[in-house]
């Protein structure tokens, strides 16, 4: 180790939010330090090639940002949909020059300096030396929370059934018939970003894979792919505060609010039978994909639990799967690294540790950066979902006084409705309030007002609902919602209510379709319906869950037919691009494991696969089977 740096604010990456958090601690007067592994600065907005805004707040330093990269695009005599990425690289470099910032190139943080539970800086390596950066204050701004992870921080990574993670992309640019530069965001697959292996894998199915969704060389003239990976999921650092979808929704006002952000549950998956309980509801039973909504992000949401002296400034950040979904959003997460920016650069200059730091005196400054409004900071939860004609004082008075049965039963009212869909959510979410009043409507319900009610008590896991669930579900009931091809029908719909209750009544159909049944997303839902079911099964009930998990083994093409966000079939179903056999079998051998058969060896076996993504899976759901009831 041959150089040694001292620094006030070491930020660790230089992609799309770590910039701004270099640029926010250097305008506030310290010196800063920005570690890039990469060799230039900006990330998925130029190394990606993803030059469009997909939602996020503005304000702060991106709206300078942005006027500079317009300014250079013009003297470059350069159009383009969005931001050239090329002209945002040269703004930043203007700026990061201007500040005095000291850039390391081509270094990627190895080791994290410690005094007990306390980060005094990390040891980055280049291709030539080992360089020892000692510094007042840290922010990750890596993506994946690899500072975080190496200071000896909690994390969770990809979704809690298999740990996947959410599809990536090697975006292509060209250059359309009106001289305007343009991309396309393609779904490649999936990959585990903590897994060099595996990343060097995914760079090679996404430069095989460019020309997709109709595009050939022919019709589409590419002049790059890339280069850099468009990853949308990475490690969650569990901080002092792990933010929810629910939050965001019921737009929970925080006291400790550093900004706010804004999207929607923009999951590009279909396999929701994997997905969280909530996002099985949200999307496939209200049909609530699009659905746009945001709210407050605490600060404690940058402070990784046990671990001091370090703030966590990118999409690492303190949430859960869900909620992951929405906030990474170029626009936020640019806010988020100017909030850790200037967060780090007042515990400098107060002597303060992150979690001593002054939060009214952070907000105030953020308010005067254009981070924060005044209005932020007073204002009352609004939460997002409200009915026709309603004003937001409706909602929240409900969210200020609690729930009364006269608004239970206002919202009943919308049962078998256009607007059932918000309706379910809210007697949802107002849990046992609910129930007497929607037993009491029961009884002199009919037709689609009926089902509604059964919905509504089968997310309230109410037995009442199950012959109606039942009866949907048999009937292959075939309205949904909306047109939206996330959205279920309201037998699958029915389906995953009954699998949450943990009810049987449905097995014999489920054993029966599932021998004829081709499409892998309607598979996974009968797989999960069965594990959901299978520990207290009669022997003679697991032989033929046996049969019918071998049934879904067998079936060689199971899986091909899944197509991939903006990419559709196009892309051959070879093992590693868009095919979810690995999911089907892995999900398979997991219910064949509960039935008491051998599904452990398949699970072993794809443990050791050459694709790091399908090892997390297989390696989660055998540690999940060690805790399942009756396997120690």
């Amino acid at each position: 180790m041959n150089e040694q740096l001292r620094t006030d604010v070491l930020v660790l990456g230089g992609g799309t939010a770590g910039v701004m958090a270099a640029i926010a601690a250097a305008e506030e007067g310290v010196d800063v330090v920005l570690v890039e592994r990469d060799s230039a600065l900006g990330g998925v907005g130029v190394r990606a090639g993803i030059q469009n805004y997909y939602y996020g707040l503005t304000g702060g330093i991106q709206n300078r940002l942005d006027k500079s990269t317009r300014s250079f695009q013009k003297l470059w005599e350069s159009k383009a949909s969005g931001l050239l990425p090329d002209a945002k690289s040269a703004a930043i470099s203007r700026l990061i020059e201007r500040l005095g910032i000291r850039v390391v190139y081509e270094a990627t943080v190895a080791e994290m300096i410690m005094e007990d539970r306390t980060v005094k800086g990390a040891v980055v390596e280049s291709e030539r030396d080992a360089i020892r950066i000692e510094a007042r204050v840290t922010v990750d701004a890596t993506g994946d929370g690899d500072a975080a992870y190496l200071a000896g921080a909690p994390y969770t990574l990809g979704r809690e059934w298999d740990g996947c993670q959410h599809a990536y992309s090697l975006i292509p640019r060209f250059v359309d018939e009106n001289n305007v530069v343009r991309n396309i965001n393609y779904d490649v697959g999936w990959l585990d970003v903590t897994d060099p292996v595996d990343v060097s894998r995914a760079y090679r199915v996404g430069r095989r894979v460019v020309w997709r969704a109709g595009a050939t060389p022919e019709n589409a003239h590419y002049f790059v792919a890339g280069p850099q990976l468009g990853v949308r999921e990475g490690r969650r650092i569990i901080g002092e505060f792990v933010l929810h979808q629910d939050d965001l929704l019921l737009d929970r006002r925080f006291d400790d609010a550093v900004m706010r952000c804004f999207a929607h549950h923009e999951n590009h998956a279909y396999d929701y039978a994997n997905e969280s309980d909530l996002a099985q509801i949200w999307i496939g039973v209200l049909g609530k994909w699009k659905f746009l909504f945001g709210g407050d992000v605490p600060y404690r949401c940058l402070l990784p639990l046990g671990i001091e002296g370090l703030l966590v400034g990118c999409r690492a950040l303190s949430q859960d799967h869900d909620c992951g979904n929405l906030f990474r959003m170029q626009r936020d997460m640019q806010k988020l690294g100017e909030v850790s920016g200037v967060a780090a650069a007042m515990c400098v200059r107060s002597n303060a540790l992150p979690r001593q730091l002054d939060v009214k005196a952070l907000q105030r400054a953020l308010v005067t950066r254009g981070v924060l409004r005044e209005s932020d900071l007073t204002r009352e939860s609004s939460p997002w979902l409200t009915f026709t004609g309603e004003t937001p004082e409706d909602r929240q008075r409900v969210i200020r006084n609690g729930v009364s049965p006269e608004d239970v039963h206002d919202i009943i009212s919308y049962l078998g409705t256009e607007e059932e869909s918000t309706a379910l959510w809210w007697l949802w979410h107002f849990g046992e309030a609910s129930v007497v009043p929607l037993l009491e409507a029961m009884r002199d319900a009919k037709g689609g007002r009926l089902r509604g009610i059964a919905f509504a008590l089968g997310l309230l896991k109410r037995e009442e609902s199950i012959p109606c669930l039942a009866s949907s579900f048999r009937n292959r009931e075939s309205d949904k919602p909306n047109d939206l091809d996330r959205t279920m029908e309201r037998w699958q719909s029915a389906l995953v209510l009954l699998r949450r209750m943990g009810s049987d009544c449905v097995i014999d159909d489920v054993l029966e379709r599932i021998r004829s049944e081709r499409k892998s997303t309607t598979l996974l839902l009968y797989l999960h319906y069965l594990i959901a079911i299978s520990d207290r099964l009669a022997d003679a009930r697991k032989a033929d869950v046996r049969s019918a998990a071998q049934a879904v083994l067998a079936g060689a093409d199971l899986g091909d037919d899944y197509a991939l966000h903006g990419s559709g079939l196009s892309i051959p179903a070879a093992a590693d691009t868009r095919s979810i056999k690995w999911s089907l079998d892995a999900t398979a051998a997991y219910l064949l494991a509960m039935a008491d058969g051998d599904g452990c060896r398949l699970l072993e076996r794809y443990a050791r696969d050459e694709r790091g993504y399908v090892r997390t899976a297989a390696s989660t759901l055998l540690e999940r089977l060690k805790g399942a009831k009756g396997r120690g």
